[in-house]
């Protein structure tokens, strides 16, 4: 992806951050520990859906569930208001 291909979501070029690191899904799953992190009301949607929705490869996040003693979630009230 190019800064160009991901603008849009940081609102604008200018705030696409410079660098970042991604992995796929296996290297992830093959962990001993997972942390995942989500963050406001844009996020409740596919936390619910990852947590108590099915596996699926449309939503990686969900195959997290295969994990789970090995998988810390961190959310904040908003990215957890799709669990209650």
């Amino acid at each position: 992806m190019t800064r160009s291909d991901v603008a849009r979501e940081f609102g604008g070029e200018h705030r696409v951050i410079p660098r970042a690191l991604t992995m796929g899904v296996a290297p992830i799953l093959a962990a001993r520990s997972i942390l995942m992190l989500a963050t406001g009301t844009h996020k409740a949607d596919v936390v619910a859906r990852a947590l108590n929705g099915p596996m699926t490869a449309d939503l990686p996040a969900s195959l997290l569930q295969s994990g789970a003693p090995r998988v810390t979630w961190m959310l904040d009230e908003p990215a957890a208001a799709g669990l209650f």
